[in-house]
């Protein structure tokens, strides 16, 4: 084990131990940042606060030239995970297949503003206590909203094809009269705002 430090993490007060290229935090031990990621939080977390939404490999991209590893990015996105549960980062979907997020304090003025695209974040939550058209009207809407209200025909055999959308046993053609009802729903909701 190495020496004792405390978190990188400014919102988290634990006791980091490790080796020069693991550390992993006692307040929780699944975070372990690979020391590329360690010594770069602020410089991450500084590049986070401008962006409106971002993923793992938008941060790799423009801050690491696209060089880190697949350990590193999984090591990024244990860190993401840190920073949503403690309230720095929301989730925001996916796009690509791979998770957004955006800063949580980007309006200090608005907060609401952030807190209203959570809902479909918040539908798979609470599925467990949902019928099950509830659950699957959530994962279309949530297709719909981290979409933007467009998609082409990948986008669509991608969602037809996903096998938590084909448990439920509906045709396409429902699927499709339902995507679309969320879509017109969605353009007007975006256009009265």
């Amino acid at each position: 084990m190495g020496r004792k430090r405390t978190c990188e993490l400014p919102f988290c007060k634990g006791v980091v131990e490790g080796t020069r290229n693991k550390r992993r935090c006692d307040k929780d031990r699944n975070i372990h940042l690979h020391q590329v990621i360690s010594k770069n939080v602020k410089k991450i977390m500084k590049y986070l606060e401008g962006c409106e939404d971002f993923t793992a490999n938008d941060v790799n991209r423009d801050l690491f030239k696209a060089r880190l590893d697949k350990n590193e990015k999984g090591s990024m996105y244990r860190l993401f995970q840190a920073m949503v549960r403690e309230g720095y980062l929301l989730e925001r979907g996916k796009r690509g297949g791979l998770k957004v997020y955006s800063f949580a304090g980007i309006s200090v003025d608005q907060p609401e503003v952030h807190v209203e695209p959570e809902k479909p974040v918040a539908v798979k939550v609470a599925s467990s206590r949902l019928r099950p058209e509830e659950v699957l009207l959530g994962k279309l809407r949530e297709f719909v909203h981290t979409k933007s209200g467009q998609w082409n025909h990948d986008d669509w055999m991608w969602l037809v094809n996903r096998a938590d959308i084909r448990e439920f046993g509906i045709s396409e053609a429902d699927i499709g009269r339902i995507v679309e009802e969320e879509k017109a729903r969605y353009w007007l909701q975006r256009n009265s705002a």
